[in-house]
């Protein structure tokens, strides 16, 4: 931590929010709404902040029974121990999740449909929790560009830093209060001053191996969601003298394709039902099954003799199949088949099991294939994982193959502990004065990660931790709160703006846009026709798809379009967003270009 008695001040703001993510934008928004002005800032360059709400799905959590809910979530909670009060006042909060919808964003929630059982069916009220959305489709940008759009709504009292972390908080040495933050800002740490609070919305530390290792005692997990949770949330906690809990807890979508990547593809893979369908079994490291396959996806739990845990991790498993099943995935027909087509082109290829074996290191893959035969031949039951015996079919002639996969992660659940005013609590018991945290860094999660539940506790948790800290506070003396950082220092000006472009189109030619990418920006075209009413020509003009994926789908389409004289081309696998988004924009160019003929 850092103690200062003197501060030489170089900007001062009622309440800072590290962190910009959906809590972070959730928090800075209510504080600004309780008249504080704020500094949002964030590690990420511009367009790449949102933490996992970017890539979430944006379904909330909702039930109208509290006692049954509480029923539920102390079920998944069991054995662990978990703050009463604290889960009350989400519960509470869960149930007005729809008025919450309605009046703070002007939606009228609708329900998704999913899991409407509830995520474990076999616990009592499970079917009490359903999940609402805001928005059209999932996975789509679509609900951070809400919570996004509430910040840029409030620029008169929001400023924002990009590409700026935060060092250190300082806090008060006789209260202990939290009074600042010391943040890199250009290449130089500068002393920023919170008269009122701090809020930590750091999200969690997928991206930090050490911490991984450390907190949650796995080797190595593919991170499927933002590439700037490193954890830093942990460590300012630590310095300020937080307790820590929640810390081993952690939810995935199972396995992603193994590439060494910082971000693996086909993350969602263990939802594809006709991928686990026939004879094909997943081989940890030594070469034998470890879990059953077929089992609907629990964020990453599967049942082991009555619980459910984690998927044991493995360094190197495998995804085994034979000629028959790599022929039927081949020509499969599901929503899934162009992913199912890409992931299998990936697979190592042998003769005979022996030499597959050895190719992935893997020494009793020839006994898994037996016992997995055995099972599916003469018992006719997977007495040991208890997969479905329709879903099995025995290993017959080869070749064979192996496709190289990796346990992933979503998000991590441990931080500081806090309370249900979303409070920092210390080592003492009692609440850090003027900290308060948001989000998945340290939420009430201890374990069995709900669906759902993550989207309801960023608003949730947001919307506390923001109006409290920007409640005024008398435990500290500093300067009155300047109207904006640009007035003390020009490098310290807000790095947030609204840019309208104005595009030219000429004879023939057309502007579409689409702000239904995977980025913040819309995607601007202009297409040019021929004589003939033709595609002659398609310019992208703006986007900040990701560079990844929808980044290099973009000239793969326009190709495509160009080539069959149509934008009605097949989306590029892995990039489906960013595809529509494209076409959208390709479309409504195409029209506005003939109407300006």
């Amino acid at each position: 931590m850092v103690y200062k008695t003197k501060v030489s001040w170089d900007a001062t703001y009622d309440v800072i929010v590290i962190g910009f993510g959906g809590a972070g934008a959730g928090a800075a928004r209510f504080a600004a709404d309780n008249n504080a002005k704020v500094l949002l800032i964030d590690a990420a360059p511009e367009g790449s902040e949102g933490g996992n709400t970017r890539y979430a799905g944006g379904a909330f959590a909702w039930g109208s029974n509290f006692d049954q809910l509480k029923e539920y979530y102390k079920q998944t909670y069991y054995p662990f121990e978990y703050d009463e009060e604290a889960l009350d006042t989400f519960i509470k909060n869960v149930m007005q999740m729809k008025e919450y919808s309605k009046k703070y964003f002007g939606i009228e929630a609708q329900p998704t449909g999913r899991r409407p059982n509830g995520e474990y069916p076999e616990y009592k009220d499970a079917a009490s929790m359903q999940s609402q959305s805001m928005t059209k489709g999932m996975y789509n940008g679509g609900f951070w560009k809400l919570l996004r759009k509430q910040v840029f709504d409030r620029l008169d009292k929001i400023d924002i830093w990009f590409e700026s972390p935060a060092e250190h908080l300082i806090q008060d040495p006789d209260t202990n209060a939290v009074i600042g933050a010391v943040i890199k800002r250009n290449n130089r740490e500068v002393n920023v001053a919170a008269k009122r609070g701090v809020v930590l919305s750091l999200g969690g530390f997928e991206n930090n191996q050490s911490m991984v290792q450390d907190f949650l005692g796995q080797g190595s997990l593919a991170p499927i969601g933002t590439l700037y949770n490193r954890g830093k949330g942990i460590d300012l906690a630590v310095e300020a003298g937080a307790r820590l809990w929640h810390m081993s807890n952690y939810d995935s979508h199972g396995l992603s394709l193994r590439q060494n990547e910082p971000r693996e593809k086909f993350a969602y893979m263990i939802n594809w039902k006709s991928l686990f369908n026939g004879s094909i079994f997943v081989a940890g490291d030594d070469g034998t099954r470890y879990f059953r396959e077929d089992e609907e996806d629990r964020h990453g739990y599967k049942y082991n003799h009555g619980n459910w845990v984690m998927i044991p991790n493995q360094n190197h498993p495998h995804i085994i199949m034979d000629q028959a099943q790599y022929e039927q995935l081949s020509n499969d027909q599901s929503a899934k088949a162009d992913q199912i087509k890409e992931l299998i082109s990936y697979a190592i290829k042998a003769d005979s099991i022996e030499k597959l074996s050895k190719k992935i290191d893997a020494p009793y893959l020839k006994q898994a294939v037996e016992d997995f035969n055995f099972l599916t031949d003469v018992k006719k039951r997977d007495m040991f994982l208890n997969r479905k015996i329709e879903t099995m079919r025995s290993l017959k002639e080869g070749p064979y193959y192996a496709i190289p996969v990796r346990h992933n992660i979503l998000h991590t659940h441990g931080g500081a502990q806090r309370n249900s005013k979303c409070e920092v609590i210390g080592l003492d018991g009692k609440a850090i004065p003027n900290l308060y945290e948001a989000g998945e860094l340290g939420d009430i999660f201890a374990t069995k990660y709900l669906g759902a539940n993550s989207i309801a506790d960023l608003l949730i948790s947001g919307k506390i931790a923001g109006t409290n800290a920007a409640k005024i506070k008398n435990n500290m003396t500093l300067p009155d709160a300047v109207t904006s950082a640009s007035q003390v220092h020009e490098d310290l000006k807000s790095d947030a703006h609204q840019v309208k472009m104005h595009f030219e189109a000429g004879k023939n030619q057309g502007i579409g846009s689409s702000d239904q990418g995977i980025n913040d920006l819309p995607i601007v075209v202009r297409v040019t026709l021929d004589e003939n009413q033709n595609l002659k020509n398609i310019e992208t003009l703006q986007e900040k798809e990701s560079g990844d994926l929808g980044g290099q789908a973009i000239p793969k389409l326009t190709q495509e379009m160009l080539d069959h004289n149509s934008a009605d081309v097949d989306s590029v696998s892995g990039a489906s967003t960013t595809s529509r988004a494209f076409k959208d924009a390709v479309k409504q160019a195409i029209e506005n270009a003939r109407k300006s003929k």
